[in-house]
């Protein structure tokens, strides 16, 4: 039998602290805590949007782990969790895996995403991290931030595609995040989003905020990537795919993003909002903090699924289909710089 992961009952409560909001206009002290509840974000996702962002212990119990023995060739790994890379040769050496196979394109994931997808109880996880004086200010910003607020974001997949399902883009385990970075004296200084390879920094008064403090993010459908607005976004979906790639799959992948004659955006929608409790419209979003005590997923040191690819058509055949790399990797919980922060590995 392959081992499934959450059957190994970790307990929550061993190495989290679940929060609630407090009032915008209450004071906001040292307590790590307090911060992630004060500033958790509020976010809004698309009517067609399959994955809802879950605990990671529910896609362990569903994923199995895998270590390479030989290029290509992956066999399972007995529990416990592995937390570190020895005794491996080859990289990537572990990663999670899902029981459907991605080259045989989205109809198994999304008979999945219909059967645990749960709208009605979202999850964010959250860190702070203390940032060096001698940090510099992120890209376009003249102030260092004394702290970043990380909140993560796990959804079991990214399913990107093109307006007419004519290009697409998918890899197991989607990590994304929001960041919110506090001066000295834990004022707001910008809200800083993921969005594919890399993200986009805003400054706070320009940041869109539902009861004084919570930053307002988009959610794109499929890519998970957040934007500061619904207005559809061009993903710079070639640049970031090409990067990594070999001279002849970037030539590949242009044939591909020319065939499929559609523009390459993101779209945004406000179907399902998820949130700090309390706010009206909004689907009470549980706060986890990741703290001192961590299970070993925390520290899980491979990939978060299978690999990623990209295909032209309704399914993937090998003369229209890219291998992309690796899945994403596991995410810098207290980075102190941004780019840290963006999605770790996948795009």
């Amino acid at each position: 039998m392959i081992p499934r992961w959450g059957s190994l009952g970790f307990a929550l409560v061993a190495f989290v602290s679940l929060v609630l909001p407090v009032a915008s206009g209450a004071h906001v002290g040292d307590d790590p805590a307090q911060l992630l509840a004060t500033y958790q974000p509020v976010l809004y996702f698309h009517s067609s949007e399959d994955w809802a962002p879950e605990t990671v212990d529910s896609y362990l119990l569903r994923a199995r782990v895998e270590r390479q023995v030989t290029k290509g060739k992956w066999v399972p790994v007995p529990p416990p969790l592995p937390t570190s890379y020895a005794g491996c040769t080859l990289s990537p050496c572990i990663r999670l895996n899902l029981p459907c196979t991605l080259r045989a394109g989205y109809a198994c994931y999304h008979q999945e995403a219909v059967a645990d997808t749960d709208w009605t109880a979202p999850v964010v996880y959250g860190s702070v991290a203390t940032v060096p004086a001698s940090t510099p200010p992120p890209p376009g910003q003249t102030q260092a931030p004394r702290l970043l607020l990380h909140y993560w974001l796990f959804y079991a997949f990214d399913n990107w595609h093109s307006l007419h399902d004519r290009l697409w883009q998918i890899h197991e385990g989607d990590w994304e995040s929001v960041t919110v970075g506090l001066d000295a004296s834990h004022s707001p200084l910008f809200a800083a989003y993921s969005e594919h390879c890399s993200g986009t920094v805003t400054p706070w008064p320009a940041v869109t905020k539902r009861g004084g403090t919570h930053p307002v993010a988009y959610v794109a459908l499929g890519s998970h990537a957040n934007w500061f607005s619904n207005t559809p976004a061009k993903t710079h979906f070639a640049e970031c795919m090409k990067s990594g790639l070999g001279a002849s799959a970037k030539v590949r992948l242009s044939t591909l993003l020319r065939l499929a004659e559609d523009q390459v955006t993101d779209r945004m929608g406000t179907a399902h909002v998820s949130g700090p409790a309390g706010l009206p419209g909004v689907t009470p979003m549980t706060l986890i903090q990741i703290g001192a005590g961590h299970t070993p997923w925390v520290t899980f040191p491979g990939k978060w699924g299978e690999g990623q690819i990209v295909w032209l058509g309704k399914t993937p055949h090998s003369a229209t289909t890219i291998s992309r790399g690796a899945a994403p990797a596991t995410p810098k919980w207290h980075a102190t710089q941004i780019a840290d922060a963006w999605h770790p590995a996948a795009g």
